[in-house]
């Protein structure tokens, strides 16, 4: 491999890991959040002081971390901690310790997160108005959150995720849905912890941090409502393949009037969010001396095409210096193959069968979180030889991408990124480097 391409995939893999470190919860609550004696400040903001029980909740990808992070910088301060995290990521004994622990499947929901979600649910009700529920809140709390409403099973919803998922849907759409099927969501966990007070710590994983598709929105009031869901099924010609259980329950909610009480006991701040990450990568290689450009806008859409416009890309940021295009958001995929996927390796096989072969490029496109489908890896970083050494390997680029399996293919070759569960989760980075 030439050296100058070796280079810049060293670089753009570099800039990768600055982006995750930079969303990591033990960094992103030292510097927000100040405690002096039972007085806990966030950027500047003091929470309210109460006479009843505090009670801290961590939900989500990231949900072992910031309760790590939690319990270091406000130790002793919570009466009580609750934290719900997928199977796979790692728990300090730290938190063990101090915690609740419950884990529960991803991206479907399992017995396990319905289970822990009934017994949260039980926990906000047990609140009163002299008590104060902290919520820790990340990415990947929707299927967590399993515990759904009266009227359809978890499996449905888990039937009903699936279908929307292979179907390309947005997070905007799937979360339209989900906010009606699932009972902690779509503000469901504030008003069951009403009359208490609630404050909401986000590590936004969405584009734009849209408060009510951040894990659902557990303590926020859901902008759309059940004949919106219907609408978002309806347009993906999706009604007649779901249990029809999901479909009545959608139907006898349209005109179900919604309380909203509690709202004003309820506020949220972000802590970290995808642009967070992207600029800290942008940082990193500006210091290696790369002329670099931020997208201002979101990465979404099929990812296969959007991979092609990051080849388009390359070729259009080529010059003499160094040159980094970084974009950060989250792509969908419509499956049509039986492969592993995900996302990021789809984007990133795309964009290499875009590449001119004498030119100096890497593109690299990866998950925060260290998660992409059912991949090995994070993502993958590609590069003009990627197709040529695929097709060493007896590989066929074209029929992995249509298979839906880029990440076993770029895997097989060394181009995929494997870093596990990374304790945080804010979207995709997606970068071209030229040279």
């Amino acid at each position: 491999m030439n050296q100058i391409i070796q280079s810049l995939r060293e670089d753009a893999v570099a800039a990768f890991h600055a982006a995750v470190a930079a969303v990591q919860p033990a960094g992103l609550l030292a510097d927000t959040v100040t405690v002096d004696g039972d007085r806990v400040t966030i950027r500047g903001e003091t929470l309210p002081r109460v006479s009843g029980r505090r009670v801290v909740t961590s939900l989500g990808k990231a949900a072992p971390g910031l309760a790590d992070a939690w319990i270091e910088h406000a130790p002793g301060w919570a009466d009580e901690i609750f934290v719900l995290a997928p199977h796979d990521v790692p728990v300090t004994d730290r938190v063990r310790a101090a915690a609740e622990v419950h884990s529960a499947g991803h991206p479907y929901p399992d017995a396990s997160g319905e289970s822990a979600t009934t017994r949260l649910i039980d926990l906000a009700r047990s609140l009163g108005e002299t008590d104060l529920l902290i919520v820790l809140l990340s990415g990947g709390s929707s299927a967590l959150l399993a515990a759904p409403v009266e009227g359809v099973t978890r499996e449905d919803v888990a039937a009903t995720t699936r279908a929307l998922m292979e179907a390309g849907a947005t997070i905007n759409q799937v979360n339209t849905v989900r906010r009606q099927l699932l009972a902690a969501t779509g503000g469901g966990l504030a008003q069951a912890a009403s009359p208490a007070r609630v404050v909401t710590l986000v590590l936004s994983d969405v584009p734009g941090d849209p408060l009510a598709d951040i894990g659902s929105g557990p303590t926020v009031r859901s902008p759309t409502t059940a004949a919106d869901a219907l609408g978002v099924l309806g347009g993906l010609a999706l009604v007649a393949d779901l249990p029809r259980a999901v479909i009545d329950v959608l139907r006898s909610r349209v005109d179900t009037p919604s309380d909203e009480s509690w709202e004003d006991r309820s506020r949220v701040q972000i802590l970290a969010n995808n642009r967070t990450a992207v600029h800290a990568a942008a940082s990193m290689l500006t210091e290696q001396g790369y002329a670099t450009l931020v997208h201002p806008g979101y990465l979404e859409g099929e990812a296969s095409t959007r991979g092609t416009l990051m080849a388009q890309l390359a070729a259009a940021f080529w010059s003499r210096r160094r040159v980094g295009f970084l974009m950060g958001g989250e792509t969908t995929v419509t499956v049509r193959g039986s492969g592993r996927g995900g996302r990021n390796h789809e984007l990133a096989l795309a964009a290499a069968m875009g590449l001119d072969g004498p030119s100096k490029t890497a593109i690299l496109s990866a998950g925060t979180d260290g998660i992409d489908g059912r991949a090995e890896g994070a993502g993958a970083v590609v590069d003009p030889t990627t197709v040529a050494r695929l097709r060493n390997a007896g590989i066929d680029p074209m029929e992995a991408l249509a298979n839906n399996d880029a990440g076993t293919a770029l895997a097989a070759v060394g181009d995929s990124i494997v870093t596990g569960p990374t304790g945080t989760n804010v979207c995709d980075v997606t970068m071209v480097l030229t040279a």
